[in-house]
């Protein structure tokens, strides 16, 4: 793992298992940008939601599917749905096939956001606690979120940028 990772994220967990580089990154970026405590939100293949604490290490995760994943999942693997544009549906009461899916798909990531944060912040006891966005489809469900903060559809790249400048100033600071 990069040095200038480590020193911008700690890991606690109880087993010291490995959590993903990409979540890390990630986290650096949220943490250098918007401050900790933070729940940051990646919408991806898997939806993860990860916390950070006042001290800016992770703590906690927790994983579930993508939006796209699950979409993927009903069209491939039910011998009738048809592949769909994912998007936000007028209305949850759908009259037809492909709005029902729209509505299932994205209202259901709606709320398995709200329910998922709302027990992070209860479970972790930060009140002033940030929540952080971002991923290919974190812009359709941060929209509809008040528990959404911010959304930042460039934090990995800001993440690796911060990392990076780490790097140069540890390397710089160990010459």
């Amino acid at each position: 793992m990069w040095p200038g990772l480590l020193s911008c994220v700690t890991i606690i967990t109880e087993k010291s298992r490995p959590v993903g580089v990409d979540r890390l990154v990630i986290a650096a970026g949220a943490r250098g940008l918007y401050g900790v405590p933070a729940i940051v939100i990646y919408y991806g293949t898997a939806t993860t939601y990860d916390l950070f604490s006042a001290e800016g290490a992770y703590v906690s995760g927790v994983i579930a599917p993508g939006i796209r994943t699950s979409a993927e999942a009903l069209w491939s693997k039910t011998a009738k749905l048809p592949e769909i544009e994912i998007r936000k549906p007028e209305h949850i009461l759908a009259k037809e096939t492909i709005s029902s899916m729209q509505a299932g798909l994205v209202y259901g990531q709606i709320g398995q956001t709200e329910y998922i944060v709302k027990h992070m912040i209860a479970e972790s006891g930060y009140e002033d606690i940030k929540v952080v966005a971002t991923g290919g489809l974190g812009n359709l469900i941060s929209k509809e979120k008040d528990c959404i903060h911010i959304y930042d559809p460039e934090l990995t790249l800001q993440g690796l940028r911060l990392i990076h400048e780490k790097d140069v100033k540890n390397r710089g600071a160990a010459s």
